[in-house]
């Protein structure tokens, strides 16, 4: 029998966002596979136990290397290289002693620090993932775009989410032979409850910052409101918009039909509450709560913006895709479901069919195994990387 394959996968540190709970869906499901896992991350974090319990670490094997405390926005540039520096002497101590064949890194931070280490003389073959758009509102500024395309570049084969990433990464210089998409995957509820057929429901859900569009969210919302139907709508998450969006809020004197509910720990939970979900935002790199809305049962309506919501919503049979920045549209679409229960029901069960034959964990790990069985069987060059320039070659 053949020994199972050596996996260690690297993220910057244990957090509420989607790549780490795709990064820990994947880990479960992976030694299924036949892949032997480790999480290792760089920076330590608080802990949180409803976010520990989210993302299952008890069943993870995860080594913190804690060269820092995971900061916050403005933690400030010369900190965040010293940081990267120390983290990448560490992880190579690291990985000279637990020998993996493979490192996949998720982010762009982790990856900076896997892809400054010599890895042929390590032993290890790199995978890469990215999630965003370089165009992403979140991600400005050109030093950081450098980094993320570089990693993708120097990597021996590297995956984002969809297909529109993958044209954008190509076109940015990275090899299209090595690149693959293998779309994020989310848990399938066992079951769904009962939807009520009088105001809809409707829910929004990410951080609260400028790309995910709440602004035009609660915009489209008040023109709803004015043009008689009813309706809720509960925006689910955290952020440093959080202030302009509820003084939004009061001044369209919305306060009884829009909510912001915070940091919501279980969002299957949330939504299976809801009974149909909205995206605006202004850029995204796949939308995982597309997926997850879908899984629950709601039917879909998003701006269709580069990336991420045409590739998971079929237009009039699981959801309504709007011209991004059509705001007139978003509010005719928002009015057709909530005027329309049956509307609602067929569209959402058909997202929930389109789920479960598309993004499940067991398909997405199933093309990662294949993709670190790939890498793995790579033959080993001399030198290591062709696009990655750092000092620590002896390393």
């Amino acid at each position: 029998m053949s020994r199972p394959l050596r996996v260690t996968a690297v993220l910057p540190a244990l957090a509420g966002g989607g790549a780490e709970v795709q990064m820990a869906e994947l880990l479960r499901a992976l030694p299924d596979f036949g892949i032997e896992c480790e999480l290792v991350t760089l920076l330590s974090a608080p802990v949180d136990a409803d976010l520990h319990a989210r993302l299952g670490v008890e069943h993870l094997r995860h080594t913190d290397l804690a060269v820092a405390t995971r900061g916050g926005s403005g933690q400030g540039a010369l900190r965040a290289v010293r940081n990267v520096v120390q983290a990448r002497s560490a992880l190579a101590a690291h990985l000279r002693r637990s020998a993996p064949q493979v490192v996949y890194s998720r982010l762009w931070y982790a990856g900076v620090a896997v892809a400054s280490l010599n890895r042929r003389a390590h032993g290890f073959a790199h995978v890469a993932n990215e999630e965003n758009a370089l165009s992403n509102l979140d991600d400005a500024g050109p030093i950081k775009r450098q980094a993320r395309v570089r990693v993708i570049a120097q990597a021996d084969r590297w995956v984002v989410p969809t297909h529109g990433l993958l044209r954008e990464f190509v076109g940015a210089g990275a090899p299209a032979t090595a690149g693959r998409v293998i779309h994020n995957a989310t848990p399938l509820p066992a079951a769904l409850p009962p939807r009520c057929g009088g105001a809809a429901r409707f829910a929004a859900m990410g951080r609260l910052v400028p790309a995910k569009g709440f602004d035009r969210l609660i915009d489209a919302a008040a023109q709803l409101r004015d043009g008689g139907a009813e309706f809720t709508l509960d925006i689910a998450g955290e952020g440093p918009e959080r202030a302009a969006l509820m003084a939004r809020i009061t001044a369209l004197r919305l306060d009884t039909h829009v909510r912001l509910v915070g940091f919501l720990p279980d969002p299957l939970a949330f939504l299976l509450e809801h009974d149909a979900f909205v995206l605006a935002s202004r850029s995204e790199g796949f939308a995982n709560v597309l997926a997850e809305a879908m899984a629950c049962g709601l039917p879909t309506v998003a701006f269709d913006i580069d990336y991420g919501p045409s590739e998971l919503i079929v237009p009039g049979e699981t959801g309504l895709l709007i011209p991004d920045g059509d705001g007139a549209g978003l509010v005719h679409a928002l009015k057709r479901l909530a005027t329309d229960p049956e509307l609602r029901a067929r569209y959402g069960d058909a997202g929930r069919a389109h789920a479960t034959r598309h993004f499940s964990v067991a398909s997405m790990a199933e093309a990662f195994a294949q993709t670190f069985h790939d890498a793995a069987a790579l033959q080993p060059q001399k030198g290591g990387e062709s696009y990655v320039r750092h000092p620590w070659y002896r390393f």
